[in-house]
C-alpha cells in the first residue's frame, strides 16, 4: 500500500488538508468577522446574510472532508475503480478549495495580516494560501498514477 507513489501523494495531501483545517479554523473565523465588517459596503439583504453564514460554515469543513476522502481512498488500494472515483471527487473538491481560497483571501488578507501576532504567523498565513494548490497537484498526481496502474492491470487481463 505505502510503496505505491499514489499512496504517498494521498497521504501527504490528506495530512496537509488536515493541518490546514486544524490550525486554520481559528483564523478562518477571524476572516469571517472581517467579511461581516464589510457588510455595510456590500449592503446585503437578510437572506443573503443567512446564505453567506451557511456557506462559510459549510466551507470551513471542506478541508477536513477532503482529508478524510483521501485517507479513505488510500486504504481502498485493492478496489481501484472506487479509489479512482474517490480521488476524482477529492480533485474536484480541492479545485473548489483552491478557487475559494483565492476569493476568500482576496477579501480578508489585508485584515488578517494586520491582526497577526508575529511574522511567523504571517508566513504561515501565506503558506495556507498556497496549501490547496499544492494539495490539488498531489491529488491529481495520485489520480494519474492510480489510472496508470488500472490501465496496466486491465492490459494484462486482455493478454491472457
Amino acid at each position: 500500500m505505502i510503496q505505491r507513489i499514489q499512496s504517498v501523494y494521498l497521504f501527504v495531501a490528506s495530512l496537509f488538508y488536515f493541518l490546514y483545517w486544524f490550525f486554520g479554523l481559528k483564523w478562518y473565523e477571524e476572516g469571517y468577522s472581517i467579511l461581516m465588517s464589510l457588510e455595510p459596503l456590500l449592503n446585503p439583504s437578510k437572506n443573503t446574510l443567512i446564505f453567506l453564514d451557511l456557506f462559510l460554515s459549510v466551507t470551513s469543513f471542506i478541508p477536513l472532508l477532503i482529508s478524510l476522502i483521501c485517507l479513505l481512498a488510500l486504504f481502498l488500494f485493492k478496489h481501484r475503480p472506487t479509489q479512482i472515483k474517490l480521488t476524482a471527487l477529492s480533485v474536484l473538491l480541492s479545485l473548489f478549495m483552491s478557487l475559494y481560497t483565492v476569493v476568500y483571501f482576496g477579501f480578508t488578507l489585508n485584515g488578517l495580516t494586520k491582526i497577526m501576532p508575529s511574522l511567523i504567523f504571517e508566513i504561515l498565513l501565506y503558506a495556507a494560501i498556497v496549501n490547496p494548490f499544492i494539495c490539488n497537484y498531489l491529488i491529481y498526481s495520485a489520480l494519474k498514477s492510480i489510472k496508470k496502474d488500472q490501465d496496466l492491470v486491465s492490459s494484462l487481463d486482455r493478454i491472457r
